[in-house]
């Protein structure tokens, strides 16, 4: 009989490892793609990128300490591919591919959750597809940047957290939080949800929670003789960046809908209403019976718990302007915590009258299919306006392999990554004087011969074109390369 049990569990095993194995390549594949062939979204990826760089190079050379870890961003992201790329090289490559793998296992983690909190493998392959295809996921999985990493510990956080392991839950969460400083809400909401559910606090668990900001903290003052500088830095950058364009500061109604639109974009609105509903019906349920069966929703409970506290935590950094913007890359972890809420919801909802539960499937199709449809037409055009970029860069790349000393104007950093070109040969709106006169000046003083145009705020360029007028512009600028008339490469006269 022991001979029966174990033949049939050879077989189970193998379509156990089939499945896993499948799911992870069908979620690994388009993100390892996107990930060579997409260059990184203009910003903070390149600065990522820079510092992943920096790093390595103090670890290959023996001189790292751990100031070096101090920064615009907390750490651990960089650090990682640092030590890898220490080891493999290719820095830009290495936090690309790391994300990536991130990426893919947290698709893992989205089916993983939905299977336990409903039971049914098909509404669970359903959440993991629509995070494994989803547009806007799989191309910032290709990016050197820390949301999709930060997101997938915080993933294993609730996993662990689900399965009663609250010392492995909070270690997950404590590494998110030197990765990201959202993460450092589980200080609060870890103690709380092991109180309500279990009446009791593990003190191990607390202490690892707190220990990600003290060991920032630390990194801080070995880095810079000020324990707090990481706050000083981060309050005088949104000083600064509220002065340069007051609009972020603006609360009417039009700036606020415009960020709340955002984040419906990237979380989906689909999942927004399904944890809505969920916690109605949770609520509901506790209500109608009690204690004895309320343990049966647990799951369910820690899950919607994860998700309403990222989501009030960033609207609460929105809101008290600490966060002047929302971004979509934000709201992908709200993403991922919300498809297992919205899987169980949809689960239940089975329990109701018929027709009650057909409109609640047609409105999540829908709502799904529109999220899906929106999200690749801003992919596709993503990725139009980075072969944009590239006809340029092939041009400047081509005259410098004849040109070696050439220098050029560019404020693009994806255009200069795709160059090839070393960074000395760049000059930008950062080390250039703002008014026309004395840009055109260190222009010629610079001898630079060719410069990107872009219609960038605050970009001494467009100023320069805009006072120089049409005829003087074509008397001193030659164009040479043009993809759109807000992208032009011209090649100086002087």
């Amino acid at each position: 009989m022991n001979l029966d049990l174990n033949s049939q569990r050879g077989p189970k095993r193998s379509a156990q490892l089939v499945l896993w194995v499948g799911l992870l390549l069908g979620a690994a594949i388009p993100r390892i793609i996107g990930a060579f062939l997409l260059p990184n979204e203009e910003g903070d990826p390149y600065a990522y990128a820079q510092a992943v760089a920096m790093m390595r190079t103090a670890i290959v050379d023996g001189t790292f300490t751990i100031g070096e870890l101090f920064g615009f961003w907390l750490p651990l992201y960089q650090f990682i591919c640092a030590l890898i790329s220490a080891v493999v090289g290719h820095p830009l490559y290495v936090a690309k591919l790391f994300s990536a793998f991130c990426g893919a296992v947290m698709c893992l983690l989205v089916f993983s959750l939905s299977l336990r909190l409903t039971g049914d493998r098909i509404i669970a392959f359903i959440a993991f597809l629509l995070i494994a295809l989803n547009p806007i996921h799989v191309m910032y999985s290709a990016f050197s940047m820390s949301d999709v990493p930060h997101a997938l510990l915080v993933m294993c956080s609730l996993y662990f957290a689900i399965n009663n392991r609250w010392v492995v839950a909070a270690s997950f969460a404590a590494a998110g939080g030197l990765m990201r400083p959202e993460s450092w809400l589980f200080i609060a909401l870890l103690p709380v949800l092991q109180w309500a559910l279990h009446r009791r606090v593990s003190v191990m668990a607390f202490l690892l929670t707190v220990s990600a900001p003290l060991l920032w903290i630390y990194i801080s003052w070995a880095a810079t003789g000020n324990a707090l500088e990481y706050f000083d830095v981060r309050r005088d950058y949104i000083r600064e960046l509220l002065a340069a364009d007051p609009g972020l500061a603006d609360l009417s109604l039009t700036h606020v809908l415009a960020n709340l639109k955002t984040l419906m974009y990237s979380t989906g609105p689909a999942v927004l209403i399904a944890c809505t509903i969920a916690v109605w019906l949770l609520v509901k349920r506790i209500c109608r019976e009690g204690n004895n069966r309320a343990s049966e929703l647990t799951p369910v409970i820690i899950t919607a718990a994860y998700f309403f506290s990222s989501l009030g935590f960033l609207l609460l950094a929105y809101f008290t302007k600490n966060q002047p913007s929302i971004f979509a890359r934000y709201c992908l972890v709200l993403f991922a915590l919300g498809l297992p809420v919205a899987a169980w919801t949809t689960f239940a909802s089975r329990m109701w009258k018929p027709a009650w539960a057909l409109s609640l499937s047609a409105l999540v199709i829908a709502l799904c299919l529109w999220q899906f449809t929106v999200q690749l037409r801003d992919g596709a055009a993503f990725v139009r306006s980075v072969s944009q970029k590239r006809i340029v860069a092939n041009y400047l790349k081509e005259r410098f392999e004849s040109v070696s000393n050439l220098k050029v104007f560019c404020d693009d950093d994806t255009i200069k990554t795709l160059t090839g070109i070393p960074a000395d040969r760049f000059v930008g709106t950062s080390s250039s004087p703002r008014d026309s006169k004395s840009f055109l000046e260190s222009l010629k003083e610079r001898r630079v011969e060719y410069i990107v145009y872009e219609l960038r705020n605050g970009s001494p360029a467009v100023s320069l074109f805009r006072d120089l007028g049409e005829e003087r512009l074509n008397d001193m600028f030659q164009l040479v390369a043009s993809t759109n008339m807000e992208l032009r490469l011209y090649r100086t006269s002087f």
